[in-house]
């Protein structure tokens, strides 16, 4: 995973994306695009809500695209 990369957060449970919208604020599926990457967590911005950061464990992230 890279700085551009356009990523999608991994659910275990539809629970979690439940909880995951309510939390968030937005539709939980939405892609969004790496901004920094540091040893394991790397940090997402979500264009489609009004620009949101969020920080993720890479792990708890797929790449649907790659720069």
């Amino acid at each position: 995973m890279k700085v551009g990369d356009l990523v999608r957060i991994k659910f275990t449970t539809m629970a979690s994306m439940r909880r995951s919208k309510n939390f968030m604020g937005h539709d939980p599926t939405e892609p969004g695009i790496v901004i920094e990457v540091a040893e394991n967590a790397c940090k997402v911005i979500f264009p489609q809500s009004n620009g949101k950061i969020r920080s993720f464990i890479k792990e708890g992230l797929e790449v649907i695209s790659r720069e």
